[in-house]
């Protein structure tokens, strides 16, 4: 199977690299400095991805012509709007750089892309009605990333279940076949109309920020109760009623490049079909708090010097976008704080975006040494290591994540959703 993969981002150059491990795998883009730096052999901040390309010989190339040869053709291009969430603009826009190559009987185009419900009804399926694409080719599916930033190869690897939209049973049977070459078959592969599978992603994203939403409010509830946040996830991981184990621990707010987004989209789409827009306001206020009350919290201490350690929005990443902590650090700039950042991955985005408001340390004993109060606001693994003698008796400590929880700290430690016996 001859692979070409449209748009090798973030998202989509992991996925090369991945489908490069079992298939012929070409991957085009429009900007060519990206192209460059694959062939190149440049590094990329993505765990095992520079392993991945340099074992699996992935090439790239501004060619759209080349995808001419390609049995399966994937789309990977953003499709973040301002305002509304996703839109399918963009999509289109490369999928207008995508036609004319695709012409074989034996082609399938598979958009990665994510892309509104309504946006699939009323856009997508009559771009591809109006192009006759589906008497062209093989057929259409829709096969959307269910990943996280940071842990991008594992999640194509080793997904918890896998969606497939499709516009005929033999692309889906096509692109079932791809994955099949790549996942374990223990992974469930779900099949069913492409509108279908748009509304999925919706559904299953907005739930994941449900869940988030709901452990940080009883975060809170634990602390002014005195209970203890991580008995509570355990008791309510051991519910089979409740979907899964993942993600039942509170600390602070999600941010990258989805979550925030999906609940955006969500909130337009219910405007557009006149909807309420409850759910997706709700979680975004509940979301939001999490800032509010962490700046209030570290403010109520009454210390000048601040250390934010962790810029991004997830450990393994350096993607700081809607990042919690670096929202934080920025609101303690702005109300005249002294602000250090320390971050191994995060510190050229948290520099974009704050600019001269801020310092940064690009070594952790100097955040440590520098702030009255010290704020863990992302779990990277090297904090872990911290202990009694990497702080001093007159710091606080504010961990929202409880990764030092049983440190046993000489400082002042606040750990959230601990509540005072």
């Amino acid at each position: 199977m001859n692979v070409g993969v449209v748009g090798i981002g973030r998202v989509g150059l992991p996925f090369a690299a991945v489908s490069s491990k079992r298939y012929d795998t070409l991957g085009v883009d429009i900007d060519p400095s990206i192209v460059e730096r694959v062939n190149r052999g440049d590094k990329f901040d993505e765990p095992m991805l520079n392993e991945y390309l340099k074992k699996h010989d992935l090439k790239a190339s501004t060619e759209f012509r080349e995808l001419g040869k390609r049995d399966v053709v994937f789309v990977c291009v953003g499709s973040q709007t301002p305002g509304i969430g996703y839109s399918a603009k963009n999509l289109i826009s490369a999928l207008e750089h995508v036609m004319p190559y695709l012409l074989s009987k034996n082609q399938v185009l598979v958009v990665m892309t994510t892309v509104p419900p309504l946006s699939v009804k009323e856009e997508l399926i009559p771009f591809f009605h109006d192009e006759g694409l589906e008497n062209r080719i093989s057929g259409i599916c829709y096969n959307p990333t269910m990943i996280a930033l940071g842990d991008a190869i594992r999640g194509f690897e080793t997904p918890d279940y896998l969606l497939i939209g499709e516009s005929n049973d033999r692309s889906g049977e096509v692109l079932e076949s791809f994955w099949k070459g790549i996942v374990s078959k223990k992974v469930p592969i779900f099949r069913s109309s492409i509108l279908n599978v748009a509304l999925a992603k919706y559904s299953l994203n907005t739930a994941l920020t449900l869940k988030i939403t709901l452990m940080n409010a009883i975060t809170e509830l634990a602390e002014a109760l005195g209970g203890d946040i991580d008995i509570q996830a355990e008791i309510l991981k051991a519910d089979p009623r409740i979907a899964g184990t993942k993600m039942f621990k509170g600390g602070l707010g999600y941010g990258g490049t989805c979550f925030p987004v999906d609940i955006e989209a969500l909130r337009s789409e219910c405007e557009k079909v006149g909807l309420p827009t409850t759910l997706a306001d709700t979680i975004q206020a509940l979301n939001d708090r999490q800032v509010k009350r962490s700046v209030s919290l570290i403010e109520s201490y009454g210390k000048k010097r601040i250390s934010v350690l962790g810029a991004t929005y997830r450990p393994n990443t350096s993607v700081v976008v809607a990042s919690q902590s670096l929202q934080i650090a920025e609101r303690l700039a702005k109300d005249g704080y002294e602000v250090m950042i320390y971050d191994p991955m995060g510190l050229e985005g948290a520099k974009a975006r704050l600019g001269k408001s801020a310092m940064y340390s690009t070594g952790l004993d100097k955040a440590l040494s520098f702030g009255n109060v010290l704020f863990l606001g992302v779990e990277w693994p090297e904090f872990q290591q911290l202990g009694k003698d990497s702080f001093q008796r007159d710091q606080v400590v504010i961990d929202p994540w409880r990764i030092l929880r049983s440190k046993g700290l000489d400082c002042t430690y606040v750990g959230y959703g601990l509540g005072k016996q």
